[in-house]
């Protein structure tokens, strides 16, 4: 859904306010491979050689501070707040639609 929808990520990745940050995109999916790539940068970090499942990428998103998305409704061009639920089940369809 929603392919062209410009996105904004709000994140908070610790309780310092100095770790809050903003990422924009042109559409909703590029957005939640933006959020699966933070993820497994930060794997890499740790394993270069690591796998995981959703399960664990749940737990990371879980994890950061805040996490919040803004999607542009282009019919009255007003940014609609998502919630982390609403970011881990678009990415959990996102995923499983590249998955086939």
């Amino acid at each position: 859904g929603a392919p062209g929808k410009h996105t904004i990520i709000l994140v908070q990745y610790s309780n310092s306010f100095q770790s809050r940050s903003y990422m924009e995109f042109p559409a909703v999916n590029a957005a939640l491979d933006a959020l699966v790539k933070m993820y497994e940068h930060k794997l890499k970090e740790l394993n270069p050689n690591i796998t995981y499942d959703i399960s664990d990428l749940y737990q990371y998103l879980d994890s950061l501070q805040d996490l919040c998305g803004l999607v542009l409704d282009p019919s009255s061009n007003k940014y609609e707040p998502k919630d982390r639920k609403w970011l881990k089940d678009k990415i959990f369809a996102h995923l499983r639609g590249q998955a086939k």
